[in-house]
């Protein structure tokens, strides 16, 4: 009887054994899942620079605003001569100011009509960084400050890095400072963890696309 009792015991010890090790890496798991979603929103942002003296504000599309405000701020701080918008209106030649919405509202705020240009062929960031790689080329321009979100710092740095890579010539991501946006507490607002979880689908994209 004794026999049966230590041998139902040993059995016993290393289920026990491996039960404590599977819920310590599930603890551990869990707490780097915890870990890497509080840093998701700050990965994201982190390629985002102070902004510098340059040729021009490239103001990126799909702007809710908060891009244009940027834009005219560092327009007011003397750090560039020209606003450039993207995406004013796909695929028109000629782009009346009045078709988009942020040309009237820098105007209607002291920015000059002749500080404006308009690019209007780029359709998503991809085109968007060889449009102003063009335009750059075309105005003789160096350098540009590059203005969008904060989630989209590091999908566009990965962008513009490709794009840009032995041209010599120079940009600048700026980020914006929307209310939505707080990167260490991201999925408490319905904006920012949209964001967020768009970023990295996409970023998965590229890295699949091996863009």
């Amino acid at each position: 009887m004794a026999q049966s009792d230590m041998s139902s015991k040993d059995r016993k010890h290393p289920f026990l054994q491996a039960l404590f090790i599977l819920l310590v890496l599930g603890v551990l798991a869990g707490a780097a899942f915890v870990y890497a979603a509080t840093q998701a929103g700050f990965w994201l942002e982190a390629p985002a620079q102070r902004p510098a003296k340059a040729d021009a504000i490239v103001v990126l599309g799909g702007d809710d605003g908060d891009r244009a405000l940027r834009a005219l701020a560092l327009y007011r701080d003397g750090l560039a001569r020209t606003v450039v918008l993207t995406g004013l209106a796909r695929g028109v030649a000629t782009p009346p100011p009045h078709l988009n919405w942020r040309a009237e509202f820098l105007y209607a705020r002291g920015l000059p009509k002749s500080a404006l240009q308009f690019e209007v062929e780029s359709r998503h960031s991809d085109e968007e960084a060889e449009a102003v790689l063009k335009l750059m080329r075309k105005q003789g321009w160096r350098s540009v400050l590059v203005v969008s979100d904060p989630p989209q710092m590091r999908r566009l740095a990965w962008t513009w890095e490709r794009v840009f890579r032995g041209s010599g010539l120079q940009y600048t991501l700026v980020a914006t400072a929307p209310q939505w946006w707080t990167p260490g507490h991201w999925w408490w607002d319905e904006d920012a963890g949209a964001q967020v979880i768009l970023e990295y689908a996409r970023l998965g994209y590229y890295v699949i696309k091996g863009r």
